[in-house]
């Protein structure tokens, strides 16, 4: 099959989407996260869908479709389990509005005792808080029994006197069984309560462990909104493009900065006063080769490092004009993938409206360990860290300017981890304890996150077309993205030490190659090299509580060991390009 011609590709495009076979475990953790938590479900609604004309920063390592399909799912479920908590409050409201809301001030109080805010008064303040009200329980209390009594009381001092009429029947003067009726209805109205939230749940859970367990085949809720299909259309296609249109963070997606250093290195021969020329094309292709150089064959098995690939990566401003050529007329959302050609000519026009960088990826999958005969110790796993190093290099003013960034993407949450954790058999008990856990709270918020939730699902589609109305009507309008799903999910901050070391390792790895190569190059062609060996040895790298630099080395608060960084020696020989 012959390849297409270069110059009959569009310059810009949204790349097509394949939905992949099996799911990875960030898209199943990511997946399960709104059923567990409601706030991250709204979030990725709000920025995803509901700002329809922006872009959403490339998925690394993850489907971002599936993502927003369980997110809506879980607010459909969400808003039927709040739904019918508020019915059966509505109907214990009906039957006796006295004993409903003292039930509702007895969760308040319970809730209240339980908050961190009272957690933080002091002690005094809380044994008085707590004195009153069991002393207002205790009256209340009190007086529900005498009213209770009051009924067999007058019997006693009226026996046969019309009082005594009030608490009979017609039908031959027994009794109606008041004490028995509102002693049933209340454990019947308690029953279906604690029915519905424990279903509620263990259908929630049974998602999580069967449709987003392990090994389970890839598929997604789909959604009866035609708009919302749309929109995720756009968005999946959107999501595994080589441009990023950002809001405020070019590195979206990636994680936090951890490292980062930027020089601009003047490119003085080292003999003579003849300016040297480079081109920034191949530079650019001899550090790519140098980080993929980190798993090279030739390497031992046990020296590589796992995984790790490079790919172009161009940064768009998003504030653009409803017509820019970034924009695509069609879907009016932006563009996200450039071809080769554009990518040549973004690399060569380094003073353009967008940013040429290299992104290198170490992602968290690790490999076997195996014993030199091949007998497995220990299969491959995943430690959730994934470091990501932007490389930008560009020949300007007769220099070179050379930029490092590395982010760190810690990993899911391990509270979203759940479909990982618990066993399938296991989850009507784990189900039963959160709907304690959230029984009284459930109560005393029903009606609000009923109303709250419905709301929101009610405006899906009307705040959908208000954003791309906005959109349409202004000259201007911001098209990046500004909220990447899978930080969203992170644990920050990295609370494994091993992980932060991982991190560190690899980032210091991907900064030497990027520097050594750098000066290989610049040696190649014989460019003075002596002032950019001097600022990279001493450049600091900061994370956690330790610092490194050139001289001196600082571990924790107390321990210092003093460090002499002695830079290559150039390569003689050097020529001009």
């Amino acid at each position: 099959m012959v390849d297409p011609d270069p110059q009959s590709q569009p310059l810009l495009s949204t790349p097509a989407y394949r939905a992949p076979e099996t799911m990875s475990a960030t898209t199943r953790h990511l997946s399960a996260a709104p059923y567990l938590d409601i706030d991250f479900a709204n979030r990725v609604i709000r920025e995803v869908l509901e700002s329809e004309r922006k872009a959403v920063p490339p998925s690394y390592g993850f489907d971002l479709d599936p993502v927003v399909r369980h997110s809506l799912r879980a607010r459909r479920l969400l808003l039927l389990r709040y739904g019918l908590v508020t019915l059966v409050l509505i109907v214990g409201f009906c039957l006796s509005p006295v004993a409903t809301i003292s039930w509702l001030l007895l969760c308040g109080v319970i809730v209240g005792f339980r908050s961190r805010v009272l957690g933080g008064l002091p002690p005094q303040v809380r044994m008085g808080i707590v004195a009153a009200v069991a002393l207002s329980g205790f009256c209340l209390a009190g007086y529900w029994v005498v009213q209770s009594m009051s009924g067999d009381l007058g019997d006693l001092l009226f026996s046969g006197s019309s009082q005594s009429s009030y608490y009979r029947s017609d039908l031959g003067g027994t009794d109606i069984g008041f004490t028995f009726i509102d002693l049933l209805y209340p454990v019947v109205l308690t029953g279906a309560m604690c029915a519905v939230l424990f279903l509620s749940r263990r259908h929630a859970l049974g998602v999580i462990t069967t449709e987003l367990a392990p090994g389970a085949p890839a598929g997604a809720p789909r959604t009866t909104n035609a708009r919302v299909e749309r929109r995720l259309a756009i968005v999946a296609g959107m999501q595994r493009g080589n441009l990023s249109v950002h809001d405020r963070e070019p590195f979206l997606g990636a994680g936090r900065i951890w490292h980062g250093w930027d020089f601009a290195i003047p490119l003085n021969p080292v003999e003579g006063d003849r300016r040297i020329r480079l081109d920034g094309a191949t530079l650019n292709r001899r550090v790519a080769d140098a980080i993929i150089g980190l798993r090279s064959p030739e390497l031992h098995e046990g020296e590589k490092v796992p995984n790790v690939f490079v790919v172009p990566y161009v940064v768009a401003n998003g504030w653009r004009r409803t017509d820019d050529p970034l924009i695509d007329p069609n879907t009016r959302a932006p563009y996200t993938l450039a071809s080769p050609e554009t990518l040549a000519a973004i690399e060569g026009s380094p003073q353009g409206g967008m940013r040429y960088y290299l992104r290198a990826v170490v992602p968290a999958h690790g490999k076997d360990i195996r014993t030199p005969g091949g007998r497995p110790v220990l299969p491959a796993q995943d430690s959730g860290v994934a470091v990501t190093a932007f490389v930008h290099l560009a020949v300007e003013g007769g220099m070179l300017y050379a930029e490092f960034v590395a982010t760190v993407m810690p990993e899911i949450r391990r509270f979203y981890q759940l479909g990982d954790i618990l066993r399938p058999e296991r989850v009507p008990t784990y189900a039963a304890a959160m709907t304690l856990r959230s029984f009284f709270r459930d109560n005393l918020f029903a009606p609000l996150w009923f109303v709250q939730i419905g709301w929101d699902a009610a405006r899906l589609s009307g705040r959908m077309a208000r954003s791309a109305k906005d959109a349409d009507e202004l000259r201007f309008h911001d098209y990046g993205a500004d909220l990447s799903v899978r930080e969203e999910g992170a644990e920050y901050p990295v609370y494994k030490f091993l992980n932060e070391l991982d991190a560190a390792k690899y980032i210091s790895l991907l900064d030497k190659a990027v520097v050594e190569e750098v000066l290989d190059f610049l040696d190649e062609h014989g460019v003075d090299t002596g002032e950019f060996r001097m600022k990279a040895a001493n450049v600091s790298f900061d994370f956690s509580t330790k610092t490194f630099n050139g001289g001196q080395q600082i571990f924790g608060n107390n321990n210092r060991v003093n460090q002499t960084n002695f830079p290559k020696a150039p390569r003689s020989g050097g020529t001009g390009g």
